[in-house]
């Protein structure tokens, strides 16, 4: 495995991706068994297809409110039992960890040789001070291939000098994913009384955040599990038409949020000027859920038997693991990655 993180190389891989008529698979990846999992689905689709060099964009939240992923694996991270919430941690301390993490296989020889890791930070929570302190370490810059610079809670405007600073800082270095409107909470959604289509990007607005602050990617919503658009599964939808309009103002350098409700069907966004699509809640349930069945199956043996196979953590860890590379290469099928099979995509 290589990891990825010079800017022009990413560039170069999201240019030939884009060749193909391929989006980026883009997974968050929390810990070894999600990160191998993901490394051991890709070697094996590039085996089979015979590509020579497959990327994959594995990212981490750092203090993002949905899910504070870097916070969450830092050593000084207390989650609570009783399933009331966490305490502690520190975002940049966990950031470090993942870092190295990803660099442990890099070194590791023989092993998943045809894969590309482009590390990204997902959701970069520009108005928080630990994440900013983080997206502003140079140290961090240098390592990542992708930085999504958050600023998605502030009003239009703010967003885009907030943005338009840091693209500034950092454009020459890194990749510089932003978020081009603002993203509301559900208290704001029920106070403002904001309907489904009020809280959709408009594409105007997208073509002026884009050539306002020089972003190479842009989220913009798209109606899918990006943060909230209202209550209910039925309100989650992926607005293709919209996407396409989008498309025709910006270029091709949308990145997909939320695509669970998609259910896989993905395939066909590079179409609509997706070029990298996230990925995350429906792989980790999927493995907890495998792990719980296999649990509540063998319960006798977990509990009456003291299984040591059974309780120890490598168990855990291997069936998460090859659930991940299921989905991994279920992913890479739907995306189309078949198509990489006559270009190579990394250096």
């Amino acid at each position: 495995m290589k990891i990825i993180s010079k800017r022009q190389d990413v560039l170069d891989i999201f240019a030939r991706c884009r060749a193909a008529g391929v989006a980026v698979f883009s997974p968050n990846g929390e810990l070894p068994a999600e990160i191998e999992g993901l490394l051991l689905g890709g070697q094996e689709f590039a085996e089979k297809h015979g590509i020579a060099e497959l990327p994959i964009a594995v990212g981490m939240t750092g203090i993002y409110p949905d899910n504070p992923q870097f916070r969450k694996i830092s050593t000084g991270c207390v989650t609570r039992t009783d399933l009331s919430g966490f305490e502690g941690g520190d975002v940049r301390e966990g950031c470090e960890l993942w870092l190295r993490t990803l660099a442990v296989y890099e070194d590791l020889p023989g092993r998943f040789p045809n894969v590309r890791l482009l590390p990204f930070i997902d959701h970069g929570w520009a108005t928080d001070e630990s994440d900013a302190a983080m997206l502003h370490d140079p140290s961090v810059v240098d390592r990542m291939a992708i930085i999504m610079h958050d600023a998605s809670k502030l009003d239009y405007a703010d967003n885009i000098r907030m943005t338009a600073k840091y693209v500034e800082k950092f454009g020459d270095e890194v990749v510089i994913e932003g978020a081009s409107d603002k993203i509301y909470d559900p208290a704001d959604i029920a106070r403002l009384k904001l309907s489904r289509e009020d809280q959709l990007s408009k594409p105007a607005d997208v073509e002026e955040f884009v050539k306002a602050t020089g972003v190479d990617l842009v989220v913009p919503n798209l109606g899918t599990e990006h943060r909230s658009v209202g209550a209910g599964r039925a309100e989650r939808r992926y607005e293709r038409e919209l996407a396409k309009a989008i498309r025709d103002s910006v270029g091709s350098i949308m990145a997909l949020h939320g695509t669970s409700c998609l259910e896989g069907r993905v395939g066909d966004t590079a179409s609509d000027g997706i070029c990298k699509v996230n990925y995350y809640t429906a792989m980790a349930v999927g493995a907890g859920q495998k792990i719980y069945g296999l649990l509540k199956k063998y319960e006798k043996e977990v509990v009456e038997g003291n299984s040591l196979w059974l309780n120890s953590e490598s168990f855990g860890h291997d069936v998460r693991r090859r659930h991940v590379a299921e989905v991994c290469c279920t992913m890479l099928e739907a995306l189309g990655y078949h198509r990489l099979a006559k270009s190579a995509v990394g250096k």
